[in-house]
């Protein structure tokens, strides 16, 4: 079973620069799970950090081109095996958590093809609506024809059961609310000097966001980014998980 360390939490909490420190100490490579790091340019918009050590899953895909979660799945999983391969410990890091969830827990639909003839028929809203239950749909998915479409593809699906395949150890990073707040301006200040066109999205927004996902994951290790022996603290953790497992292949 591939070892796997995962170092996740919203934006501004310092993921990449930890993740490239543990990665020194424990021989390892990144993997970036970021869905807008995966688009080639618009580097200081995306805050794509270029540490030095290797990372993975920039630049895979044109700025037009569709990409979605299964195609990130099946880059990550490639770049896992060839990371272990080489005895060496992979880490994903980044802040998009339906990424990472289905990375660690992939769900029933992620390798379903989409049914081509269902979606050149252009269905309005109201005739999707007949061809299913709405069940437990919320009032959203109810009237979104790409996501009643998805639905109408998968009710048919045979349920399926998924075992994981990692051994990981899930590294969350947060902050007080202010101190988060401080972080990111100062950030955009930073690239805005750097030349940074507007980014279009509200990084507050992103952040609260992405911490009430990533809180409702189970399994990840909370730590605060103000203290200020962090990187002690992380490393003490994952060296104490990459040990034990490493011990228990032999």
């Amino acid at each position: 079973m591939h070892k796997l360390l995962v170092i996740c939490g919203p934006t501004a909490t310092g993921k990449t620069k930890l993740a490239a420190s543990l990665a020194k100490k424990f021989d390892g490579e990144l993997i970036s799970a970021d869905s807008r790091q995966v688009y080639r340019g618009s580097d200081l918009e995306t805050n794509k950090e270029r540490p030095d050590v290797p990372i993975w899953l920039y630049d895979v895909a044109e700025q037009a081109q569709q990409f979605s979660v299964s195609h990130w799945v099946k880059l990550a999983r490639e770049a896992i095996a060839d990371i272990g391969k080489r005895r060496k410990l992979p880490i994903v890091v980044g802040g998009t958590g339906f990424y990472i969830r289905a990375l660690l827990n992939p769900f029933e639909t992620i390798n379903m093809p989409p049914d081509k003839t269902l979606r050149a028929k252009n269905l309005t809203l109201a005739e999707l609506q007949k061809m299913i239950h709405r069940g437990d749909m919320n009032d959203s998915d109810w009237n979104n024809p790409r996501r009643l479409i998805r639905k109408i593809e998968t009710k048919k699906l045979k349920k399926r059961k998924h075992t994981n395949i990692y051994d990981y150890f899930a590294i969350g990073l947060t902050a007080p609310t202010q101190a988060l707040y401080k972080r990111i301006e100062e950030g955009l200040e930073r690239r805005k000097r750097l030349g940074m066109r507007e980014t279009g999205v509200n990084e507050h927004v992103i952040a609260r966001k992405q911490l009430t996902w990533f809180k409702k994951q189970p399994n990840i290790r909370w730590f605060d980014i103000t203290e200020p022996d962090l990187v002690r603290q992380v490393t003490k953790k994952v060296s104490a998980w990459y040990t034990t497992s490493r011990r228990n292949e032999y």
